[in-house]
């Protein structure tokens, strides 16, 4: 009697990767977004996939992807290979003892010329032979998956799966133009999010009601400068407005505590040398500058 050995597929982790990228965005265009890749490319390497291990993986269907059982099956796998390859990439990068190296650092916008770009000046410095590639956005980068190896982020609630050193809590108070300043109530207020969150902030603080709300602007750059530009007040963190020689406080006494700034990084990551060291230097450099993270420093 003849053994009859099926044949095993030979995967390759890229279509893989492709393949789990897209079944959690939902889409050929979700997913090109989060790898950087054309949507033809991953397009092309999904089907390629598919083909490779004879199963269809995706429905195509006029209102979009939708996964076969052999898909459910296929992401379960994928999930675990995708956080098995990252444990251990981790577990590599934490057992190098060297001092040299690349480091991933995720900042949010305007803390990396306000706090952090001297901070990593002086950290240079001391040790050249570390190389950091930042992201400077708002988003969460996801640690596990090394998308960043170090965070520096606003929150009150911190994942509690990493480790993490809070080095104070920054403060928010009302700013105008100081040329303006002199009567705020003339002033229409530049609001955020959703309608209504602005007048209940206000309500929360005991200010005065909003006489009117001309702006809304998303994004702290953008709230900066249309006060900059004398169009209205709102709520800024105390080190970044106190920072800029054309605002002031309209209420000089009055500020509110808002988020904690912390660093973040993966416990897998901490007994690397660089990560460690970085870490540890960030935490204690701006601890240093809670005075101005509380606005008492402006």
């Amino acid at each position: 009697m003849r053994l009859c050995i099926p044949y095993i597929v030979s995967m390759d982790w890229r279509d893989l990767q492709t393949f789990l990228a897209t079944a959690e965005a939902g889409s050929t265009l979700g997913a090109s977004e989060a790898l950087g890749l054309d949507q033809s490319t991953v397009s092309r390497r999904v089907t390629a996939f598919e083909k490779a291990i004879g199963q269809r993986l995706f429905e195509r269907l006029p209102s979009g992807l939708v996964m076969t059982p052999a898909g459910e099956r296929m992401l379960a796998t994928a999930r675990g290979v995708d956080s098995d390859i990252h444990a251990l990439e981790r577990q590599m990068i934490g057992e190098d003892p060297a001092l040299h190296g690349d480091i991933r650092l995720t900042v949010p916008p305007l803390m990396l010329d306000a706090f952090v770009a001297p901070i990593l000046q002086d950290f240079h410095r001391r040790h050249p032979e570390v190389h950091l590639e930042i992201d400077v956005s708002m988003a969460e980068m996801n640690l596990t998956k090394r998308e960043a190896d170090i965070a520096i982020r606003g929150s009150n609630t911190p994942p509690e799966h990493l480790i993490g050193r809070c080095a104070g809590r920054y403060h928010l108070a009302v700013y105008a133009h100081r040329d303006l300043a002199g009567k705020p109530e003339d002033l229409p207020w530049i609001g955020w999010g959703e309608p209504g969150e602005l007048d209940a902030w206000i309500t929360e603080h005991g200010l005065p009601p909003a006489k009117e709300v001309v702006w809304r602007v998303d994004g702290m750059e953008g709230q900066i400068a249309m006060v900059k530009a004398g169009l209205g007040i709102t709520a800024i963190p105390c080190p970044l407005a106190d920072a800029e020689p054309d605002l002031v406080r309209v209420y000089p006494d009055k500020s509110w505590p808002n988020r904690d700034i912390w660093v973040l990084t993966h416990k897998d990551l901490m007994p690397s040398p660089r990560i460690r060291t970085l870490f540890n230097f960030l935490a204690d450099e701006l601890r240093s500058r809670r005075v101005v993270l509380e606005g008492n420093g402006g």
